[in-house]
């Protein structure tokens, strides 16, 4: 009962904090020459959460089983400066850090995210490179996070964050450009060596040897306005000011990025391959409402029975001999080899007379893992109240998962389902 009330506590001060947020009139930028065309700036994005989390089986919170748990997180600070050197040339900056929870508070310090440089060669076709977020396989592989229809990023989207990768930032290479109403990435990466998930087994796991580039691909056509390329990010809300509707496809491989053992026990090197096609919509509506929409198809290839256990800015610290396959705190089989359907779906409306909008939103995911026996279903609904835009943007959202346990030998099936709630403030200036 006290962690309830700590929850409704914490949501009324983020809600009184929140309506105090002044709104910002002009971008945070200087201007280098008399004509504007060169300049530098700033953007500054933060994301807080209070959480209430129903844990998985068995979860242990310093040393103690517990049921559930309430937290106060920092979900993502995002600090960058970024320059316009002429009107060919861009050089980006961005510092941050995600999920500084009671557990990594104080080893949470702040990484170097992007540092790359871009020069347009034509204007078709421009280049860069650098340590960056220009990805490919599908949409939000390359995700703004300071601008999503729902609470948050779904991992399968992201499929080897924080694997090969530095919270989906890679060193790499890249072209891309927009041509009358195609857009298009073509991105050539050296992946970082993997930290975690490299034992080697029957099942398949990123290997610990000289794997090869990592090649990505990502190409959509673009049916109404124009979205931009000046960041990698693709938007997941424009809240109703623009109408789009995008068809992509997209692929990703690297050359023996997994391995396995045979049943001869002989080590066997493995590509990964990953394709998706997804649709992204949002169509202004009379009264400024609008509706926004995505669903993409995915196929992943980890080699045999690959999969991976994710809790999002996890409060959990181990289990006891009552956990299940699904692990501790709110993780569960998020990523594999298999086929993944997924979907968000939203509805923007508010009052002519006033600035503030509202934004219920739905969004789940189907998935067919060769590990499981069973499909995997993952749900997150809730409503954003958008206080002045993305700048200052209140969320409130449950998320409902599954809990899979290894019933008989190898036979791995749903045995409950686990609820969170959390409570999303985010500020944006820039």
């Amino acid at each position: 009962m006290r962690q309830v009330t700590a929850f409704l506590f914490t949501a009324m001060l983020i809600w009184s904090i929140s309506i105090e947020v002044a709104a910002q009139n002009r971008p945070l930028r200087v201007f280098l020459n008399d004509d504007s065309t060169s300049y530098a700036g700033v953007r500054i994005n933060g994301q807080l959460w209070a959480r209430y989390n129903y844990n998985n089986p068995g979860t242990l919170i310093n040393g103690e089983e517990a049921s559930r748990f309430f937290d106060i997180s920092v979900r993502r600070l995002r600090f960058q400066t970024y320059a316009r050197l002429n009107d060919r040339t861009n050089v980006t900056l961005t510092l941050g850090q995600n999920n500084i929870n009671y557990l990594t508070a104080r080893s949470g310090e702040i990484r170097l995210l992007d540092f790359y440089i871009d020069h347009r060669l034509h204007k078709y076709l421009t280049v860069g490179g650098g340590q960056s977020g220009w990805n490919g396989v599908s949409r939000f592989a390359s995700p703004h996070t300071g601008r999503m229809l729902t609470l948050d990023v779904p991992a399968v989207v992201m499929p080897t964050i924080n694997q090969t990768d530095n919270i989906l930032r890679k060193l790499s290479a890249y072209v891309n450009g927009q041509w009358e109403k195609w857009d298009y990435r073509l991105v050539f990466s050296r992946p970082y060596a993997p930290v975690a998930n490299t034992r080697i087994g029957q099942v398949s796991s990123f290997s610990y040897v000289k794997s090869g580039v990592q090649t990505a691909a990502y190409v959509k056509y673009q049916f109404f306005e124009h979205e931009t390329l000046v960041s990698p990010f693709h938007v997941g809300t424009y809240d109703g000011n623009r109408k789009v509707l995008a068809l992509g496809a997209g692929f990703e491989t690297q050359q023996k990025a997994m391995w396995h053992l045979n049943d001869a026990a002989d080590t066997v090197l493995t590509p990964m391959n990953m394709l998706a096609v997804d649709l992204f919509g949002e169509i202004p509506l009379a009264r400024k409402r609008a509706a926004t929409f995505y669903a993409g198809y995915f196929y992943y290839d980890f080699g045999p029975d690959y999969i991976r256990i994710i809790g999002l800015n996890n409060v959990g610290g181990g289990t006891t001999t009552a956990g299940t396959f699904s692990g501790t705190g709110n993780a569960w089989p998020a990523i594999g080899t298999g086929h993944i359907g997924y979907f968000q779906l939203g509805y923007l409306f508010g009052s002519p007379k006033k600035k503030e909008k509202w934004q219920p939103f739905i969004s789940g995911q189907y998935a067919n893992y060769a590990r499981l026996n069973e499909a995997v279903t993952f749900f997150e609904g809730g409503i954003n109240l958008l206080l002045d835009g993305q700048r200052s943007k209140l969320s409130l959202a449950v998320q409902n998962r599954p809990v899979f346990d290894e019933i008989s030998p190898e036979v791995f099936k749903q045995v409950i389902r686990k609820n969170t709630f959390i409570l999303q403030y985010q500020i944006r200036l820039e």
